[in-house]
This record gives structure tokens, sequence and C-alpha cells, in this order.
């Protein structure tokens, strides 16, 4: 071999040398985005669509509020009108009629033509998989702390729905800090436990959140992680240091309030600067069926009553600072162990503001001092509840705006766009499809052996990477239907069915892009739409095979 060969034989293997190492740095450096992200759901229970700071209320949740500035908002996204349901959906991705919460479990047994029909079964049917299943095939740690509220036997549990590690509440709700059922209506792992009485409920199920991740800290699988907290659920109990933080904060009271959150989502861009109030009913709602009790006014209330009244909402501000401040330390354990980056976060509430109205306290001379602790079982009522629906109409148990429109806050892996507010109509059953597109799996046709039901969702993928604008086509239709209300939906117009005195009692038509606060009723200006949005409706019905309470 002659000198010159030898020269340009060596110029060129180190040009292939430097070609490899640049093509090795440019595959690591887009390997990092691409690697399978770990993904956390965080799920607060019955809390208000203002209830935010990043939607205009004046609690403080700086945690959240950072999740939405280093995020997205949605402010048009949907989950069923109460819990189970929207749990259902969830887990499913389709409608909770097919995945067998049509109602909740503990009503089915009042309503006599639902008892033992398929889509009642009061847990996660055969007919749908649960989405920590398909993750889990696809490699993902599956993990879930608090409300379960999806069955209350074994073969009903986190477990056999695919969540290998959990610390679960299997009831609907329970003291926070010391459950009368401790030991029947809490699962860990593999069976029933006992809950560590005197801790607070948040606390506890970050604590667990945090040691499962722990656990498997040495792991390189990513994990699905869903931090399903009870709070700010009734009974409004809160640990008193985040109890007077808001101390005499509410004594201008809830008609007060209402106007306060409702410039305050206008503030934040959330609605319209030209959108009205709704304006409120004479008489207060219940989460079943409508109370014939007047609707006071707060200056109509003794000087006692308001006192009582304010706490009762300092208290609920309370559990929702307490709430963002352990969403803060789930938050910061992630970043400590270096995983904070390349994670999917997802936040919303599993319905509208709670709608519940009692007082089970000791005696009035003990009851002011009492309020917010674990001897007392309270709930704020309809009056506070209006005022975090705000912008919207009525609240949970409701298939109108205030019942079924939830604030969500989805963070993507290495994102660098942030704070947008996204207005795209968006579901609770699109959250499942997103996941398993994320975890690199397919939806099957059938799962051991037995036929699925097709999602009624859509991946959110390619809304969030700025693919596209929308999720749904415009003639896309989702359907509610609970306690015999039903709504309706098609691109900008919505039928709702509610019972006199909230409703007609009969469906009435609105344009939400001009009125989503549902107050003008468009069936008989517009009654070749109103026909056609009743023959979705009756459709809606024969899918999903609902079965509706008479009213």
């Amino acid at each position: 071999m002659t000198k010159s060969v030898a020269v340009v034989n060596t110029m060129l293997l180190s040009i292939l040398c430097l070609c490899f190492a640049i093509s090795s740095c440019i595959e690591k450096q887009m390997q990092v985005p691409s690697d399978r992200p770990n993904i956390v759901l965080i799920i607060a229970d019955d809390l208000g669509y203002s209830d935010l700071g990043c939607f205009g209320s004046e609690i403080a949740t700086p945690n959240i509020d950072a999740l939405a500035s280093q995020g997205q908002i949605f402010t048009n996204f949907y989950t069923a009108a109460t819990c189970s349901p929207t749990r259902a959906m969830l887990l499913s991705g389709t409608d909770n009629h097919l995945a067998g919460l049509g109602n909740m479990a503990e009503r089915v047994p009042a309503i006599v033509q639902q008892v033992g029909q398929p889509g009642y079964e009061g847990y996660l049917n055969d007919r749908v998989v649960s989405i920590a299943k398909l993750i889990r095939d696809q490699g993902y740690h599956t993990y879930i702390a608090g409300k379960w509220h999806l069955g209350l036997t074994p073969d009903q549990s986190p477990q056999s729905k695919g969540f290998e590690r959990s610390f679960t509440l299997l009831d609907a709700y329970a003291n926070h800090y010391q459950p009368d059922n401790r030991y029947t209506s809490f699962w860990q792992d593999d069976g029933y436990t006992g809950y560590p009485n005197g801790e607070y409920s948040t606390k506890v199920y970050t604590d667990k959140l945090i040691e499962f991740i722990e656990d498997d800290l040495e792991d390189t699988d990513p994990f699905f992680l869903m931090a399903s907290y009870t709070s700010p659920h009734w009974p409004l109990q809160a640990p008193p240091e985040n109890i007077e933080m808001y101390q005499a904060k509410y004594d201008f009271g809830y008609d007060s309030l209402r106007m306060l959150r409702f410039q305050g989502l206008k503030k934040k861009g959330i609605i319209s600067s030209n959108a009205t109030l709704p304006e409120l009913p004479a008489v207060k709602g219940n989460l079943y069926e409508i109370s014939n009790l007047p609707l006071l006014p707060w200056t109509s209330l003794s000087s006692y009553q308001q006192k009582i009244e304010a706490r009762k909402m300092e208290i609920y501000a309370g559990m929702v600072d307490n709430l963002d401040e352990h969403v803060g330390r789930l938050m910061d354990y992630l970043k400590e162990i270096g995983k904070f980056e390349n994670t999917l976060f997802i936040f919303f509430s599993d319905n509208g503001a709670a709608v519940l109205d009692f007082n089970y306290t000791p005696p009035e001379s003990e009851e002011y001092q009492s309020m917010g602790t674990y001897s007392s079982f309270v709930a704020y009522g309809p009056p506070w509840a209006h005022a975090s629906s705000a912008a919207y109409r009525f609240y949970k148990g409701y298939a109108s705006e205030g019942g079924i429109r939830s604030p969500m806050i989805v963070k993507m892996p290495f994102q660098k766009d942030t704070g947008a507010v996204v207005p795209a109509f968006t579901t609770v059953m699109d959250i499942a499809p997103t996941l398993l597109e994320i975890a690199g799996g397919r939806y099957p046709a059938s799962y051991e052996n037995r036929p699925l039901t097709p999602y009624k969702g859509k991946s959110l993928l390619p809304l969030l990477h700025g693919e596209s604008n929308r999720v749904h086509m415009e003639d896309y239709v989702m359907g509610w239907e609970l306690f015999g209300r039903g709504a309706l939906r098609q691109g900008d117009w919505k039928i709702t069915l509610i019972e006199p005195p909230f409703g007609m009692g009969r469906f009435e038509l609105f344009n939400l892009r001009e009125d989503p606060g549902e107050s003008h009723d468009l069936s008989e200006k517009y009654p070749d739409i109103y026909q056609e949005m009743l023959k979705h409706w009756e459709n809606y019905i024969q899918e999903n095979g609902v079965i509706l309470e008479n009213r």
C-alpha cells in the first residue's frame, strides 16, 4: 500500500468515525423526549369549575397553577355528572352505561327497572377493559391511591383491573381522618386493609403514591400513577392550618363570591368577556331530587347563620389549599428523582361542584368550634356550589354545564409551548385512548377471550402536539344520562333535560357558543335543529342501553 493511499484511508476512517459520533449524538438527543413518559393522573373529587387559582379563584393553588402555566388549560372538557360514572368513562374510554356504571351502584337498588340489567352492574363489566390493564401490558408499572368507587369485592378491585400497587377507598366517601368503615372499605394491593386513623386522607394517599414509586425506583420501566384524591368531597374536614388561612375570607357571602369568581374567569380568559351569569333558581337542588326549600340570599340569613355558612366555605377552601399542597409534594418528589420533565400530567375534577346540604354536628353551642374536625360531618350546599360553578348552570348530579364541565390541565413531557388556553371540545373518554397511544399500544377488539366495546373517546395527542386544533369532528355526538336527567351535545348545540322547577321537564335547546349559561331555550326558534337533536338522543338511548328513571 502506498503512503498516499494509506493517508486517504486514514482520512476516510476518521470521517466515518466522526459521522458515526455525530449520528450517535443526534440519536441520543432525539431519544430523550421520545422515551416513553411516565403518566400522572390527578383527580380532584367534587371540585367546582372556578375553584382553582388558574381558573379565577381566590383559593391559593400555586402548585396546580404551576402545572397550568407550564402546560395547557382546557376550558371545554366534559365528565359525567357524578363520580363513579366519570371514573368508569375514564378507565374504559367509553360511555358509562356500556362500562357498567349506567347509574351509581348505591342508587340502582332503588330503581327496579335497572336492577340486574346490562350496563347497571355497579362495577366495570366484561364489555370493557381498564386502561390500567392495557398500559401494564405495554410494560408500565401501574399505581393508584385514593378513591376507587368502581366495585367493593376482590374481583372488582383495583388489582383485578390492572393496578399492581394500590391503596384505595372502595366506597364513595369516608371521614377524612377516622373512617367508620376503615377495615372493610380500604384495599391495598391484593386485599382489604385498614386506614391509619387520625391521618388526613390527602396526605395518606400522597405518601402511598410516593412509596410505590420509591419501591420501584431502580427499575427503568415507566409508571402510570392515578392520584385519585377524595378531597374536597364532603365531609368538609381539613387540617386547622389550612382552614385558618381563609378565616373571615368569606364573610361577604356566597352571592358575592359567585360574582367574584365569574369576574375571575373572565380575567383569566377562561370564559368570554361577553358572558352573562345564569339566573339563580328559587329553590335548592339536591343530588337526586330538587328540594322545595328556598335558595336564600345571603342578606336574609341571621348573623349566626352567616357565621356557620362562611365557616363551611373556609373549610372547603382549606381542603382545596391542602390538596394543592400535596400535589406540590408529589411534583417536588418527581423533580427530586429526575422524573418530572419526562412525565405527562393530567389534572381534572370528576364532576361539578357538590350540592349536598347537611350539618351533622354537635349542639349549637359547640357547632362552630367543631366544624372541620374529625367529629364534624358537614357539606357546603347549593348556595356555595352555585359560586363554585360560577359561569355555569347548577352543579353535580345535573346534566347542565355546571354538573358536567370540569377544569382540566395537561402538561406534556418536555413541553416548550406553555400557558395556552385550549377551547377544543374534549371528554374524559379521550384520556384512555391518549394514554394507550403514548404507551405504544393498540386497542384490541377482544381481551382475555371476550369482545370489547369500541372506544368512544379519541386520542388527544394530535391536539397536544399542535397537529390539529380539535379532537372531535363537528358532527361528533356526546350524550349524558343520570337520575333521569339527560343532555346531548353536537358542535355548539346542546339539549338538556331537567325536571321542574330547574328545567322545563322536557328537552331545552341551547347554543353554547352564544349562551354557555344555558339561559335561553331555542327549541321554538330552531325547530329543525331541535328535532334533529332529539333523534340523536333516541339513537344515544338505543346505542348505549340507557334505562331511564321515571321522573
